[in-house]
């Protein structure tokens, strides 16, 4: 599918989705990113220097940079005033005793800093690593907030490059089920119950509408832009309807963290069960994730680049 586009246009298309992906708001179920070797670039344009060995933290679906993971012995250690406040729990520091209040519910939970133990309502439980003091934050194992604070928690390594599936006849690698960025070690910490979920089978008709809308949008900025520079109005035709079959041909792949996942070859597709927002996956360089705009002009321009 790879054309040797004017490049003035290609260069348009790609600020274009760029900017539109700088756009994108920090709030519940928003993974909105660049993702490189060696960095991460938020859609404020902010560069993140982690390496791609790093896990990668995400609550509710939404990336989290501002605070590390950090591993001790062998354990994933997350902040855990970040984790309890995302998850509906009211945190409080005692710098006296170096311990830390957790209030979710009816639930009280203390820890000491430094010590393997923490209670829960009273009865005292051990940790599989002693709360620490990282930067000035409190950090606990990623068990302890699965445990204790009503959540779910998983950790999944980056896809084996070795081992995948491929979309129908084609080379596009379909990602895991089970993570948000393939490339990357995942830890994702999710609300048990946030709500009503969308039908799979829904949601996946309501993203090949949305993607069909789009390439609506697209096609009518691809041929302004072609006619604006003397080149033939149906050039690109052909693309159109390849770009058209493989939404027809969209694969479900599962779900993790509270996304649906879609393929449709060059693209995943995102899909938030619970807001029915929508992100675009695409693999190139790097690994971008961007939200759907069915008015972005470059939606699909990548695929020219990467198809």
């Amino acid at each position: 599918m790879k054309k040797i586009l004017n490049f003035i246009f290609l260069f348009t298309l790609a600020f274009s989705i760029f900017t539109q992906t700088c756009a994108a708001a920090w709030d519940k179920g928003n993974p909105s990113a660049g993702y490189y070797d060696d960095n991460i670039i938020l859609p404020d344009k902010t560069v993140i220097d982690i390496k791609k060995d790093h896990p990668v933290l995400f609550i509710n679906g939404t990336l989290i940079t501002e605070y590390e993971v950090i591993i001790r012995n062998g354990r994933s250690l997350v902040p855990v005033r970040l984790a309890s406040e995302e998850l509906g729990a009211v945190v409080s520091w005692d710098g006296a005793k170096r311990e830390v209040e957790i209030q979710k519910g009816l639930n009280e939970i203390l820890l000491s800093i430094d010590r393997d133990k923490a209670k829960v309502n009273g009865r005292e439980i051990s940790l599989d690593h002693s709360a620490v003091i990282y930067k000035d934050r409190t950090y606990v194992p990623l068990r302890f907030v699965a445990d204790n604070l009503d959540a779910s928690v998983s950790y999944e390594p980056e896809m084996d490059i070795n081992v995948y599936k491929q979309f129908y006849e084609t080379s596009w690698a379909i990602s895991p089920a089970n993570t948000i960025v393939r490339d990357r070690p995942n830890i994702m910490i999710d609300e048990k119950y946030p709500g009503e979920a969308a039908p799979q089978k829904e949601a996946m008709a309501r993203s090949k509408e949305v993607c069909l809308e789009g390439l609506e949008n697209f096609k009518k900025s691809i041929i302004e832009s072609l006619a604006s520079s003397g080149e033939p109005e149906d050039r690109m035709n052909d693309e159109f309807k390849d770009i058209e079959r493989q939404v027809g041909r969209m694969l479900y792949i599962g779900e993790v963290s509270r996304f649906y996942k879609f393929t449709m070859g060059p693209y995943e597709i995102l899909y938030d069960k619970y807001n029915g927002r929508m992100f675009f996956e695409i693999y190139s360089d790097g690994i971008l994730i961007k939200e759907v705009d069915i008015h972005d002009p470059g939606l699909f321009s990548l695929i020219f680049i990467i198809g």
